[in-house]
């Protein structure tokens, strides 16, 4: 749901993804969210229930923009190289929307790491025996390259797509 512009709402999810890619999860608390917002913490849990639920509407968001970016990526050469397309996608773009923070934390939520299950699929397509645990290693590998990239650490990018070549 994309929120009308000025509302409470749509503060409040742009001082979530702000707070939450520069600092994390454990690090922010409702306070500090309803206050980068000018609201009170009413309308947070009136809109989104509780943090954990709010975050996790952030993170699923951001999420699937990088995932549309991996599969138009994939799409756009021939399968051998679909991953290191999505890959390659899927780190800019983590780093185009400023979401690299959010993508590269544990999820608190538990839930089933969407990145590696597309990287999985896509390795499966090119007939990779064993797509799932490479697909779980690949995204480990991104999340790296780009805790790399934002301790403004170089050449992430380009180890990255050296790891892709020699696979």
């Amino acid at each position: 749901q994309i929120p009308i512009p000025g509302t409470t709402r749509e503060k409040l999810i742009r001082a979530g993804i702000r707070l939450f890619n520069q600092h994390g999860y454990e690090a922010i608390d409702v306070d500090r969210i309803a206050a980068e917002a000018g609201v009170t913490t009413g309308p947070l849990y009136h809109h989104f229930k509780s943090k954990m639920a709010f975050y996790g509407l952030l993170r699923d968001d951001m999420t699937r923009r990088i995932i549309d970016r991996m599969e138009a990526a994939a799409e756009s050469v021939e399968p051998k190289r679909a991953v290191q397309a999505a890959l390659l996608a899927a780190y800019d773009g983590a780093l185009r929307i400023e979401a690299g923070k959010l993508l590269t934390e544990p999820d608190p939520r538990d839930v089933q790491d969407a990145l590696a299950r597309l990287l999985g699929e896509l390795a499966a397509r090119d007939g990779n025996k064993v797509a799932p645990m490479l697909g779980i290693l690949l995204a480990a590998a991104l999340r790296a390259a780009l805790i790399e990239t934002l301790k403004e650490h170089e050449g992430a990018r380009e180890a990255l797509a050296h790891l892709l070549a020699s696979a």
